[in-house]
């Protein structure tokens, strides 16, 4: 039998191939399935995370590497006074901008040396080492010269290889950024410094109205006054300059570029009348200085028939080109001490910075929260008139003193005034008339007229950070408790109001009972003068009736010009002023008095009021009631005069002319006599009650000493040159302080000048003379003194009037 041989199919798969077919290929599809839903999904994810989950931030890094964006600052818009005066403007600036990448990028070194062959690269990074550094070198040397800048800081910056955005000055010049131009030019070095178009603030008056306006931050965001509450006005709309960048981040210039233009902001047109403001603050200055006064001032001046604000003077004020600079020189000599004590942390003295500029910064017609005392009794006596409870016939009896709940409320005058009319306590600042008017209105409409005349609220003004008044709760001044509070508000104490709250009130008590809004912004336009918006006068309330404002007012003219009125002081020959005098002691010290006076003119028919405080006349030693030069601490004879001659300012800017019997009241004109005979002239000059002497020979006056239209005393020797011309002589100005009407007369004349005085005149010592001491003068000038009378002070302290308890008393 044959074997069979055993054969194979060598053309066809074999048996374990013929099994993978089976089960095992079906399980590579399926891991190939898996590894590939699996890739798919891994691929997909970051797909999705790229694509959607992260678009936008590529697409920024993207942007960002291929472009480069500059920002186009649009103008600031203009602040203005009520005559169209600049206040606040922004001026056209550049900020300079260092790429160190450029930097890096722009130096090249040649590959190959003068024969066309390769250069090693040790060479070539020698080279380009030493060429960076000495770009490095110019940069540094010339931009720390240009700009002011330490060179080393330069220096660190340049070596920022990765940045493209370093800031080497902020708002600089066009005189140095012409400089920054020339030697970009120069050297060849567009890319790797630039500048780009900023706005700076500039304040052309610096410190005039500074807590009115305000300033603004280094982002040229508002940071006080109208500058903050108006910023988004202001500001307008900043542009935007985008251009093409190569992947080393070179500027490219033909490539692509967009351009978005910048939309200047709106105007402010103030209510503010920088002559006026001008006047306030030199007023405010001066009585500052006069009476050594601790704690500055304020000033307010306002249309009482609209509301509008012509000044708002506050003071210690700072610049508004260098806001955060202590312009006080007491508060920075201070500080300076703090920051050379070693003892004096650096947090310490960073405290004691930052209160010194919130101090200069805060303006006090709003945030000074304090008691108004006897410039508050024209409201109290308004609202007794309009409830019928007193008349212009009522008297009331003053015995020097008054109990009220085991309290002993003094009058100024110690002795009394005994009986006297409604018009004459409003004139004599009487508490205790006052007291007896508060009485008869009763608490309840006490309070009811205290929010009436918009006390319990804000005023509505513009400005932010406006304080509140403070008063006793309602429940406890009208319950049978109160009798203590309800007297001590009727002559204005133991509460506390603003200058703003108080002016807005006393302008409604003048002006026919009209509660008005103020205000310190008439319109606002855009760049083309189109108006934006309009304030119209805004009235609250009508409080009271013409009527009583009527004899009110005139109750505070004759506080002004009627004799004995504590307001005297404030007169002015050829106006007619009303007001009413101030002074209040405040709890924190017995020395510490406000002095005040709030006046209007023309008296009847007001078209400006005044509220001038000073805060804290230094006594002449703790104590004391008068300075060291002797005037006596009170409303009527430092507020008054001060605001008197302010408001004859005021008056004549706006071009009133003086009128009225009391014109030249104290003198006598001098006419003009040149060309007449000497009998003629010295017939015309003693008919004045002159007294004539003639210098030379001659048939006429050839010149005349003093000068035609000089108002002289009574009494005063004139010269009058015949056929000589008058001496050209000079002489120094004598100091007058606190002499009297006579011995200031003496001496003016023995020196060759004449007196022209103005205020109370020979009833009085002298309060101010219109030339320096120690000045050069020609002889025969006539100088203006004025005078002022301190023998009757006003109520309202102890020191001249006040409330103490009955047991202290006794």
């Amino acid at each position: 039998m044959a074997l069979r041989r055993k054969t194979t199919n060598q053309g066809g798969p074999s048996h374990s191939w013929r099994r993978l077919e089976g089960k095992g290929m079906q399980r590579i599809l399926v891991l190939s399935g898996i590894f590939g839903v699996l890739t798919f999904g891994i691929l997909f994810c970051k797909l999705w995370q790229l694509q959607v989950v992260q678009h936008e931030k590529l697409e920024n890094k993207a942007i960002t590497q291929q472009t480069r964006e500059i920002s186009s600052t649009a103008n600031r818009g203009t602040i203005y006074d009520a005559n169209g005066d600049i206040l606040a403007i922004s001026g056209s600036v550049q900020n300079v901008i260092l790429s160190p990448r450029d930097v890096l990028a722009t130096v090249k070194v040649d590959e190959k040396d003068e024969f066309g062959n390769a250069r090693s690269k040790t060479a070539i990074e020698a080279e380009k080492e030493t060429k960076v550094q000495a770009t490095y070198d110019l940069i540094a040397d010339e931009m720390s010269e240009i700009l002011g800048l330490d060179r080393e800081d330069v220096m660190a910056r340049l070596k920022k290889t990765k940045s493209a955005y370093e800031v080497l000055a902020e708002k600089v010049e066009d005189d140095v950024a012409d400089q920054i131009r020339a030697f970009i030019d120069e050297n060849d070095l567009e890319g790797c410094l630039y500048l780009t178009a900023d706005s700076k603030r500039y304040y052309p008056y610096s410190t005039m109205a500074s807590q009115v306006i305000g300033f603004v931050n280094k982002a040229n965001e508002g940071a006080y006054g109208l500058e903050a509450l108006y910023n988004l006005d202001l500001a307008g709309q900043d542009g935007k300059i985008i251009t093409a960048k190569n992947a080393s981040g070179t500027e490219m210039p033909s490539a692509y570029s967009s351009y978005t233009d910048a939309v200047d902001g709106y105007n402010v047109h103030t209510t503010i009348d920088a002559t006026i403001q001008m006047y306030a603050e030199k007023t405010l200055e001066e009585g500052i200085q006069k009476f050594d006064v601790t704690n500055g001032g304020f000033c307010l001046v306002m249309e009482p028939d609209t509301g509008a604000v012509l000044a708002m003077a506050s003071s210690p004020d700072y610049d508004l080109n260098d806001p955060n600079s202590i312009v006080d020189a007491t508060q920075a000599a201070k500080l300076e001490e703090l920051k050379n004590d070693p003892t004096v942390s650096e947090e310490e003295y960073a405290k004691a910075l930052s209160d010194a500029q919130l101090q200069q910064w805060a303006n006090k017609n709003m945030r000074l929260s304090y008691e108004p005392g006897s410039t508050f009794k024209p409201v109290v006596v308004a609202a007794a008139l309009e409830e019928g409870v007193i008349d212009d016939n009522s008297t009331f009896y003053c015995r020097g003193a008054v109990t009220i709940d085991n309290w002993t409320i003094r009058c100024s005058a110690r002795s009394g005034h005994g009986s006297q009319s409604l018009r004459k306590a409003v004139m004599n600042s009487c508490n205790p008339a006052l007291i007896d008017i508060g009485k008869k209105l009763g608490a309840e409409k006490f309070y009811e007229y205290w929010e009436n005349f918009g006390f319990t609220s804000k005023t509505g003004i513009e400005l932010p950070s406006e304080e509140k008044s403070t008063f006793w709760d309602k429940e406890l001044f009208v319950s049978p408790s109160g009798v203590t509070q309800l007297a001590t508000a009727s002559f204005g104490q133991r509460f506390t109001t603003t200058p703003i709250h108080l002016i807005t009130a006393l302008s409604a008590v003048i002006n026919g009972g009209h509660l008005l809004e103020p205000y310190l912004v008439q319109s606002v336009t855009d760049a083309e003068g189109n108006v934006v918006s309009y304030h119209e006068p805004k009235e609250v309330r009508q409080v009271i009736s013409q009527e009583t404002s009527d004899l009110v007012r005139s109750y505070m003219e004759s506080v002004v010009n009627d004799p004995g009125g504590t307001g005297k002081n404030a007169k002015v020959e050829g106006y007619h002023i009303g007001g009413k005098t101030g002074s209040s002691q405040t709890l924190d010290s017995k020395d510490h008095i406000i002095v005040s006076f709030l006046g209007f003119a023309p008296a009847d028919d007001p078209e400006v009021i005044v509220l001038l405080g000073y805060d804290w006349p230094q006594p002449a030693a703790p104590g004391e009631n008068t300075t060291a030069d002797g005037i006596y601490i009170s409303g009527g004879n430092m507020a008054a005069p001060m605001a008197g001659e302010l408001i004859a300012n005021i008056l004549d800017y706006l071009g009133y002319e003086k009128s009225g019997s009391d014109v030249n009241a104290n003198g006598v004109t001098i006419p003009h006599l040149v060309g007449k005979t000497p009998e003629e002239a010295r017939t015309a000059l003693n008919n004045l009650g002159l007294n004539v002497r003639l210098s030379g020979e001659g048939a006429v006056v050839t010149d005349q000493m003093p000068t035609a239209g000089s108002s002289v005393p009574k009494g005063s020797s004139t010269v009058l040159y015949l056929g000589e011309e008058k001496p050209e002589t000079t002489v120094e100005m004598p100091d007058l302080s606190g002499m009297t009407y006579d011995e200031a007369k003496a001496a003016l004349e023995k020196v060759g000048l004449y007196l022209e005085a103005t205020g109370t005149g020979e009833s009085g010592k002298v309060f101010s003379q219109s030339v320096n001491a120690g000045t050069v003068l020609d002889v025969g000038t006539a100088v203006e003194v004025k005078f002022t009378d301190d023998t009757a002070p006003d109520n309202g302290v102890t020191t001249g009037g006040g409330w103490a308890p009955k047991e202290e008393e006794e």
